[in-house]
């Protein structure tokens, strides 16, 4: 004799959905403090009801929301916020708000029925997900100086030389220093020597000694600053007999040796 077992159908089964599934997350994770939630809300019998009746608000806070799309079960949804910056949040996170705060776990209804939203009916369904934070972008690299030195003020690679800048660098003495500022006005023109021992002899009341004496003393000078300018890509070159001296910025400096 044959037994037959009638095994009961599955779908009659009421299975408790879990919020993560086919349910969007500003739905389902948005939440409030426990402060906001006392101040905007009363609880009474698991809804939620306005303490402040303005405009056109009924006495529960909230509507019924049918979730077509996703083929969920209705929930009760709140909004709150501005118009232009309007957050809807499930009422059962809300009204666990009301009681103890925030949660950092995901709620769900202990008899299937996601529109009782009792606080005897909350129950947990596991953690919240943590928010994916971005990576953070990578720092900008320093440009590296054109000049192999970088600035004494800010330490930044020097892009943009200049007389005063390279004085500090290398520390070029203050006869030094008045030679390649001289220099340097001519960005890159001949400067004549008139140019040179005025700048020289700038706080000279007499205007210095004789030619010949501020002639040897320039050539002392440039000669211990060509010395230190070497490798700079900061150079002092000599344009001709008697057309004085010329400023070059490059990669290569001009040998100490070259003729002052």
């Amino acid at each position: 004799m044959n037994i037959f077992v009638k095994k009961p159908r599955l779908s009659s089964y009421r299975k408790i959905e879990n919020p993560l599934d086919r349910f969007p997350s500003w739905q389902t994770f948005n939440q409030i403090d426990k402060e906001r939630a006392r101040a905007l809300f009363d609880y009474r019998d698991g809804k939620l009801y306005w303490r402040n009746m303005v405009g056109r608000r009924r006495p529960e806070a909230g509507s019924e929301l049918m979730r077509k799309t996703t083929g969920g079960d209705p929930v009760w949804v709140i909004s709150l916020g501005s118009r232009q910056e309007v957050r809807r949040y499930m009422r059962c996170y809300l009204v666990w708000n009301w009681h103890y705060g925030k949660t950092d776990r995901i709620l769900r209804p202990l008899d299937g029925d996601h529109l009782n939203d009792r606080i005897g009916n909350i129950g947990f369904a596991g953690p919240l997900p943590q928010e994916e934070m971005p990576e953070p972008a990578p720092a900008p690299q320093p440009l590296e100086s054109k000049y192999g030195v970088n600035c004494p003020c800010c330490g930044a690679g020097v892009q943009v030389m200049t007389a005063d800048l390279a004085t500090q660098v290398y520390g070029i003495t203050e006869q030094q220093a008045r030679i390649l500022r001289a220099i340097w006005s001519g960005k890159g023109k001949p400067v004549h020597m008139e140019r040179v021992f005025s700048e020289m002899y700038a706080d000279d009341p007499d205007g210095g000694p004789t030619q010949e004496k501020m002639y040897l003393a320039f050539k002392v000078a440039m000669s211990h600053l060509r010395t230190k300018l070497e490798g700079s890509g900061i150079s002092v070159e000599t344009v001709g007999y008697r057309q004085g001296y010329r400023l070059i910025l490059g990669d290569r400096a001009t040998s100490p040796d070259s003729p002052a």
